[in-house]
């Protein structure tokens, strides 16, 4: 079994996110259209349609079938998928980009076309809910390719939206695929001005 199918089996069971269901239920923003980058295997993607958004999946990896097994007809409706990589990503006008542990996976070259491409497609008033990796982040030293920011590079992305959450997080923990790491993560909602 690669490594990929061995992460999606072992997060398929998972609970969405906790900033997105802080979006859902705190924010009680109404529901409009939405697009999850990184899917995954989909939890978040299934919890927005299970609220009634409008959701577009998008991941490298051929994931649509884990996430339909999970909706009913009338949810299947509400449900896009695409399967495509960050480096040639279009994005239609959305008012929610979900983006939780995949932006650093972005090749750091290409990171700030990739950002330009999500601030530009978020309307007035749409939200951004996701991650990124600090700099002290384990993986920084192996994986050169891979996007790492400082706390002050992040906030500077958000210059067009208003920073509704901004939590910086350092700890060890487990991966997808169960292995252990230091994690260094900026989770971020906001909202476009």
């Amino acid at each position: 079994m690669k490594n990929i199918e061995k992460y999606y089996n072992n997060t398929e069971s998972e609970k969405p996110r906790k900033n997105v269901q802080y979006l859902i239920e705190k924010v009680k923003y109404n529901p409009g259209k939405a697009i999850e980058l990184g899917c995954g295997a989909g939890n978040d993607t299934v919890y927005l349609i299970k609220n009634n958004w409008n959701v577009l999946a998008i991941d490298r990896e051929s994931v649509e079938e884990r996430i339909t097994k999970r909706l009913n007809n009338e949810e299947l409706e509400k449900f896009r998928f695409q399967k495509q990589n960050f480096e040639s990503l279009e994005l239609e006008k959305n008012n929610l980009i979900v983006a939780n542990y995949c932006l650093p996976f972005c090749n750091k070259n290409n990171f700030k076309e990739l950002w330009n491409k999500i601030n530009n497609s978020i309307l007035k008033d749409g939200y951004f809910v996701g991650n990124f990796f600090g700099i002290n982040d384990e993986w920084k030293s192996t994986k050169e390719e891979m996007t790492f920011l400082t706390k002050e590079q992040v906030i500077e992305l958000f210059k067009d939206f208003e920073i509704i959450e901004f939590k910086e997080v350092e700890k060890d923990g487990a991966t997808g695929l169960g292995k252990m790491k230091h994690w260094h993560i900026f989770n971020v909602i906001a909202k476009k001005k």
